[in-house]
């Protein structure tokens, strides 16, 4: 819609609001909302607003002027100014002191700094989205407890079962370092009691899918006959269990005994863990007959001859699970694949090459330490987060004791 000389229609409309009371007016004024009031019988005044002149203010901005407009026409403060320290001052969300952008501010700087050493990417994906709904919500006068800033919180992700957990969990963090660094009222704390009511029931946690080495050569076999590049990513993942991120991070170098490697430099922060450096171990798929299937990919990165997707201008495309799952989804196998895993109750994802190669470990009976020193987890994040079985193995493995 075009722009006026009034301004935006969201302009327009809060300027249209606060001239229905008698004598007020609202303006911008250097990006803050400007607040004039000239009486029938006296002196014209103004104050400046503690609130940005933005569409995203809305609601604030008449909040605020309804409230001032409210003490200054009747009489209890005798002056525009007084009116809105007197609103701050009453308000328990918007009162002198609690100013929860700088609160969220040095909570993202202690996430980020602190013991946690978060990633931006993890602070805008779990916790920026929901602190800034609720911090909206605090403005607008819409929570005046934790229990209702919760509740007001979660509306936005009705039905997100996900979403809601890990909302219910930050956000509680959130205000209790609101109210244990920055003097936040402990009105505002967020209980469990809170978080079993509201949040609503989880969905049963689904279990992760894998693929047989067959399934991953087909599926190989038939992207390689329309795009050489991705199917060596497929190859990659599947060879060396990696996350999809790490397919950027992959270093040929010679190792201590002379012979040539795989080094992955990726890092990952998650809580007071972090995943280091290190050697990753190829472990080879077998084909239909039980051979082995080699694929020398180290030695193929090492001389540049490695195919790998690009983008339009020619420089190698950034991958991450976005970037793969974004392609996955063109290809018609793909599908396939995610239906036939959804049939047997199972979830496929990017990652199913690395719960893949997590299972041909264990098969291989490789020491559970190994794989997850290859993998670049502890121990028990592999025995709570990976498969180390499937029906078939484990029958298999008890026939076997009885087995001639």
């Amino acid at each position: 819609m075009p722009r006026t000389a009034a301004g935006e229609p969201w302009e327009q409309a809060i300027r249209s609001s606060v001239r229905s009371k008698n004598g007020f007016t609202v303006s911008n004024s250097r990006g803050r909302a400007l607040l004039r009031y000239r009486p029938s019988d006296g002196k014209p005044e103004s104050c400046v607003l503690p609130v940005d002149w933005s569409k995203a203010e809305t609601e604030r901005i008449l909040l605020l002027v309804n409230r001032i407009a409210k003490l200054r026409l009747s009489g209890d403060q005798g002056t525009l100014k007084g009116a809105l320290q007197a609103t701050q001052d009453q308000s328990t969300t918007m009162k002198r002191g609690t100013d929860w952008r700088a609160i969220r501010d040095d909570f993202r700087n202690r996430l980020m700094k602190g013991g946690n050493q978060i990633k931006e990417k993890t602070w805008r994906h779990n916790y920026s989205t929901y602190i800034e709904e609720a911090i909206s919500i605090i403005e607008a006068g819409r929570a005046t407890d934790g229990y209702s800033l919760l509740r007001e919180t979660l509306k936005r992700w009705e039905g997100k079962a996900e979403s809601r957990n890990v909302l219910c969990g930050n956000l509680r963090n959130f205000i209790d370092h609101g109210i244990a660094r920055h003097g936040v009222a402990k009105s505002w704390a967020i209980t469990l009691t809170d978080i079993k009511e509201l949040r609503g029931k989880r969905h049963a946690k689904r279990e992760k899918a894998i693929l047989s080495d067959v399934e991953i050569l087909a599926l190989i076999e038939s992207l390689e006959k329309r795009n050489q590049q991705w199917a060596n990513v497929i190859r990659l993942m599947a060879l060396y269990g990696l996350r999809p991120i790490e397919l950027q991070h992959l270093v040929p170098k010679t190792r201590p005994d002379g012979t040539l490697g795989m080094w992955c430099n990726y890092e990952k922060v998650c809580g007071a863990t972090a995943t280091k450096q290190r050697w990753i171990e190829p472990l080879p798929l077998r084909d239909a007959f039980g051979e082995v299937v080699q694929w020398n990919l180290v030695s193929a990165l090492q001389a540049g001859l490695l195919d790998l997707p690009k983008r339009v201008d020619g420089e190698p495309r950034r991958l991450e699970g976005r970037a793969v799952l974004g392609y996955f989804r063109t290809m018609p196998e793909w599908r396939a694949i995610v239906e036939r895993c959804e049939e047997r109750g199972e979830w496929a994802r990017p990652y199913i090459f690395r719960d893949s190669y997590s299972h041909r470990a264990h098969l291989n009976k490789i020491e559970v330490g190994a794989i997850a020193d290859s993998m670049g987890h502890s121990v028990a994040v592999h025995s709570s987060s990976y498969r180390w079985a499937s029906d078939e193995s484990t029958a298999a493995a008890f026939a076997s004791i009885f087995a001639d």
